[in-house]
Order: structure tokens, then sequence, then C-alpha cells
């Protein structure tokens, strides 16, 4: 029973290990150009008004996104919060 359990475990550790690696593996050679980093920057400070660029595609172009996160984690949160004190 234990071996098929550590199995199991090695076997959900190498999907996961694939499915993180793969995706960000990059296939281009260092430094080859790429379209949207140069979009960004040739109209991030225009687009945005921010000079550091990487707060200009947090801040800008990822704004919904990032309020989406907040929201999702303020909800996970009360749910827990809710949960711990209806337990008491």
């Amino acid at each position: 029973m234990k071996t098929g359990a550590a199995l199991a475990a090695l076997i959900l550790l190498a999907v996961l290990t694939g499915a993180v690696v793969l995706p960000t593996s990059d296939p281009a050679p260092a430094g080859a150009p790429t379209p949207v980093r140069d979009y960004l920057l040739e109209h991030g400070l225009h687009e945005t008004g921010a000079v550091n660029l990487v707060a200009a595609v947090y801040l800008g172009y990822r704004l919904y996104d990032t309020l989406g996160e907040a929201i999702v984690l303020l909800l996970a949160v009360s749910a827990i919060l809710f949960v711990l004190e209806s337990e008491r």
C-alpha cells in the first residue's frame, strides 16, 4: 500500500513539474527580440504614463487581472474566516 502511494506521489510530482517547466521554457535564442517586448518598449511610456515599465505592465495593462486576483483572495479569506467562525 505504501509503495502504491509513493508511486502515485512521484507520478503526480512529475506531471506537475512538467506542467510548470514546459510552458516556462523559452525556445527562442537568448537576446532574440519578441513582438510584445518591442511593443512595450515603444508604446509603454506613452500609453500608461509610467516611467517604470514593470509598473506599467502590472498596473496599466494587467490592472483588471490584478484586481480580479485581489477579489478572489479577499473572497477566499472571507470564506475561511466564515467557516472558522461558524465552527465555534
